[in-house]
């Protein structure tokens, strides 16, 4: 026991040193800015707009609808390597998808919701209109701290083609051949930036003003911790969490 227990605290300290050390060489990276639109429209739903470009693609967020359902399980919640290293690790239902997409739509519709407007946002190719991915906002374990997850499907990550042959859903349209790296660190920038301005108009969580925003990820997956570094969210913690299985994750924070 005591061995296992010194072989896990040396596995933590060597994840810290990895991760202040690449976050170390970030410092003077340059966040690209997101355009922002918040828009009210007649039956009081909000509609919002994020456009923000990175390593020549222009990315597009736009606030989570009902006709999203299926791209979001066909690309995403259906796909056991999409979802492998995300939350728990298991795919998800269609049942469960539209459950979860009804309560993304439902916080642009009511303003009385507790997290109105820290919400879910589909990413796609401005260009292409290719459907990339989801990311969102949520609500923290602590007060005041919204919590920001992603999910993008296989053919946007830097894998090996036998990896994406074997498990990505593919199509006609199947991203254009085009190259989308850097869309994890698209997504951060854009997300944080998004929180600040919610924050600076005065939109809560759960009834407390915004402190920070914070993230997981799992000590094996590189591509989102490196864009989550990259974009300024600093470590507070490595540890395993309750109900995402036995891996290693980092707790990631940043302040506002």
């Amino acid at each position: 026991m005591q061995a296992d227990e010194e072989n896990l605290s040396c596995l933590i300290e060597d994840a810290k040193v990895k991760f202040n050390q690449y976050a170390e060489t970030q410092k003077a990276f340059q966040a690209p800015q997101a355009q922002i639109h918040i828009e009210t429209e007649s039956d009081e739903t909000t509609k919002v707009h994020m456009e923000i470009q990175y390593k020549g693609t222009q990315y597009s967020f736009e606030s989570i609808q009902e006709k999203d359902i299926n791209d979001i399980y066909y690309y995403l919640n259906s796909q056991p390597l999409v979802r492998a290293k995300f939350a728990n690790g298991n795919t998800t239902s269609l049942e469960a998808t539209t459950a979860r997409v009804n309560t993304f739509v439902n916080r642009f519709r009511n303003k009385n919701s507790p997290l109105y407007l820290y919400s879910g946002f589909i990413v796609s190719d401005s260009q292409t209109e290719t459907f990339l991915g989801i990311a969102n906002l949520g609500s923290g374990v602590e007060a005041g701290t919204s919590e920001m997850a992603r999910l993008n499907r296989v053919e946007c990550w830097s894998r090996p083609p036998d990896a994406i042959s074997t498990y990505a859903v593919t199509d006609a349209n199947t991203t254009n051949k085009k190259t989308y790296s850097g869309i994890g660190t698209a997504e951060t920038c854009t997300l944080l930036q998004y929180a600040a301005r919610l924050k600076q108009e005065g939109y809560q969580v759960n009834g407390h003003p915004l402190q920070a925003v914070v993230a997981t990820a799992r000590v094996d997956n590189e591509g989102s911790w490196k864009s989550n570094a990259k974009a300024g969210m600093t470590l507070y913690a490595v540890d395993v969490v309750s109900g995402y299985g036995s891996s290693l994750r980092y707790q990631l924070r940043k302040n506002m």
